[in-house]
Order: C-alpha cells, then sequence, then structure tokens
C-alpha cells in the first residue's frame, strides 16, 4: 500500500484496529525521528514502536491488510477478483465495483465507495 493511500484512507475515516506488531505503517511527515527510508517506504511496526512511539502510530498512517479491510466493508462485500493485473471489489447491494493495483487497494476502494468517502485532495 502506498504512503498517499493509507493517508487518503485515514482523512476518510477508515477504522484503525489496534496497532499490531508487524504492520506496515508510514510515520507522518512532520514526525521527528524517523529516517528518509522510514518516511518513503514505512516501516513494519515493532515492540519499540509500540511501547515508545504510539502517539507517532496515531499522527501517521496505518497500513490496514486485506482482513482489516473485509471486516470494514462488512456483509456488503461480495467478490474479489483480478484481470490480468488489475484487481477488482465488489457489492451487490448497492451494486458497486472498485478497483486497484492490489487486493487491498480494490477493497479499499471499494470501502472508500460504500462509505461514500471522496479521494482526499490533501
Amino acid at each position: 500500500m502506498t504512503r498517499e493511500f493509507a493517508k487518503e484512507l485515514k482523512h476518510a475515516g477508515f477504522p484503525v484496529p489496534a496497532y499490531r506488531l508487524g504492520h506496515h505503517f508510514f510515520p507522518h511527515e512532520n514526525s521527528v525521528g524517523w529516517s528518509d527510508s522510514a518516511r518513503d517506504h514505512g516501516i513494519m511496526i515493532g515492540h519499540f514502536d509500540l511501547e515508545n512511539r504510539l502517539q507517532d502510530l496515531k499522527d501517521g498512517y496505518y497500513c490496514p491488510v486485506l482482513s482489516d479491510l473485509l471486516k470494514a466493508c462488512g456483509p456488503r462485500f461480495a467478490r474479489l477478483s483480478i484481470v490480468k493485473d488489475i484487481w477488482f471489489a465488489q457489492c451487490d447491494e448497492p451494486e458497486t465495483t472498485a478497483m486497484g493495483q492490489s487486493p487491498e487497494e480494490a477493497v479499499g476502494r471499494l470501502w472508500l465507495a460504500l462509505n461514500g468517502k471522496s479521494r482526499s485532495s490533501d
């Protein structure tokens, strides 16, 4: 997941579960103490981060995994498919299709569509 898409989900109010070890995260642009590499590529949350950087985790951009995204879509989610290298996430009621470069992006975009959230401009 890209920084920009994680940021878009956060600004749209995506429900973030409890921070867990091993999940991908991007530090906020203004957070201090992070390397350029961490800012550009993100990090995997470790014990140190959970114990000493909780506020940074809250301020930054959490990258939900596919199961988080599916859970957020709830029973409206119907199917996930791939055609060539484009992923499609669909629901039947209301009939909605979203696509992305990964299954996470497709389901995340479906969540945005189902919840009336448009792309973030900031």
